[in-house]
């Protein structure tokens, strides 16, 4: 699955060079360009979808600007090129390389065997929805992806309309469908639930998130049809009837083919690219959130999380879930269960499943890897080094005091 993402002179982005996993993570300051790669990826993840479904010929994304004012003013990153721009993206489907203002799009052998995603990016902007149920003008106003995000979660509340168990702080949701008021309820509250605009910032930030994700998730996994329009339906349909009707196929070739194009009408994996999803939660809040995300992206073979972060607890998390794998795969030394009764399974990350860097605008190559080489997790120094400057500030001024005050 490790698909590759080279972006040289790109916004804030100087040089980067990444492997995007199943789960990949990244963690940096503001400004040294995480949102930039979760942008990208997003598009070209799109991009590709785009062509495997045949809605357009590669030539439409590779004339004249189409690459800058199509592909990347989705995202507002379009003022983001310069002229030494120079971006690469390879997956097992399509090679995309922008230099020299020019963009280009090869086809590999192994877009035949690839399965349809449902692509979701989740922007950081997602706390206006939850306080702005009715407000679809305001939310116009916003980047297309809060747009996009916006009609997923009402499809996402209608799906969950009897009821979501939020994954931190025993909280309850249900969607009113006749008012259009999304409620929510704890143990202490169950009689006069709070409406959702008037929720802790943290809920706010963190039910779009869940409940999107789990919707998504639970469609893929059920691998439930795309919506194609009546062109695109009837394109399938005609290929299918000259497959059937050719009779110089033989039946494992028209079993392949026919395969292939039921690909293009059933998702097959699940692109959850997540901005920031520590937003305005507590520590243990947090670790909720991210097992939730685990558990959905483990829940189909094909699927893929990306997260951009500033916290050193979701470092800590992915820790935890990479270490319990670790462990579990030692089954013939430990008892699986110990294990699964400290981390459940479906909570569970395997090391070779992730890739993790930290981005800074201070290091000549934008980002590098924070896996240690020998035991595949992330490493100590890259958990929490702030704690740690605070830490030592604080004994040298403790010291200080001591010196001072106890004369």
């Amino acid at each position: 699955m490790d698909e590759n993402l080279i972006i040289k002179s790109f916004g804030p982005i100087g040089s980067l060079d990444v492997r995007l996993k199943k789960i990949t993570i990244l963690i940096g300051d503001q400004g040294t360009g995480k949102s930039c790669v979760a942008k990208l990826f997003s598009t070209f993840k799109w991009l590709e979808k785009d062509l495997m479904m045949k809605r357009n010929k590669p030539d439409f994304y590779t004339k004249g600007d189409a690459f800058k004012n199509k592909l990347c003013h989705y995202h507002r990153i379009d003022s983001f090129i310069q002229e030494k721009t120079f971006i690469k993206y390879e997956s097992s489907a399509y090679v995309f390389i922008y230099e020299k203002g020019k963009f280009s799009i090869d086809t590999k052998q192994a877009e035949k065997g690839s399965s349809l995603p449902k692509i979701m990016y989740v922007p950081a902007e997602r706390l206006i929805l939850s306080v702005s149920e009715n407000k679809q003008k305001l939310i116009k106003e916003l980047p297309d992806s809060c747009s996009t995000f916006s009609d997923e979660f009402i499809d996402s509340k209608n799906a969950f309309k009897s009821g979501f168990d939020l994954p931190f702080g025993n909280l309850h949701y249900k969607y009113d469908t006749l008012n259009s008021v999304s409620r929510l309820w704890s143990d202490g509250y169950v009689d006069s639930p709070v409406m959702l605009r008037n929720a802790s910032s943290g809920i706010q930030s963190a039910l779009p998130l869940c409940l999107v994700s789990k919707y998504l998730a639970v469609k893929v996994k059920k691998r439930e049809s795309v919506k194609l329009s009546s062109r695109e339906r009837q394109q399938v349909e005609r290929e299918v009837e000259e497959v059937m009707n050719n009779k110089d196929y033989s039946k494992a070739v028209k079993d392949s083919i026919l395969k292939q194009l039921s690909a293009i009408s059933s998702y097959g994996s699940f692109i959850n690219i997540v901005e920031e999803p520590e937003l305005n939660l507590f520590p243990n809040s947090q670790r909720q959130v991210l097992f939730s995300l685990i558990e959905d992206n483990n829940s189909s073979e094909d699927n893929m999380l990306l997260i951009t972060t500033h916290s050193p607890y979701t470092l800590a998390v992915f820790n935890m879930a990479m270490l319990a794998a670790k462990v579990m795969s030692k089954t013939d030394k430990v008892d699986s269960r110990e294990v699964e009764n400290i981390i459940p399974e479906k909570y569970q990350v395997s090391l070779s499943d992730v890739a993790a860097y930290s981005l800074s605008v201070l290091e000549e190559n934008n980002c590098r890897s924070i896996l240690g080489v020998e035991t595949g997790l992330i490493s100590a120094n890259d958990l929490d080094s702030v704690s740690e400057d605070i830490s030592d500030k604080f004994s040298l001024l403790y010291n200080l005091y001591a010196n001072v005050f106890h004369k």
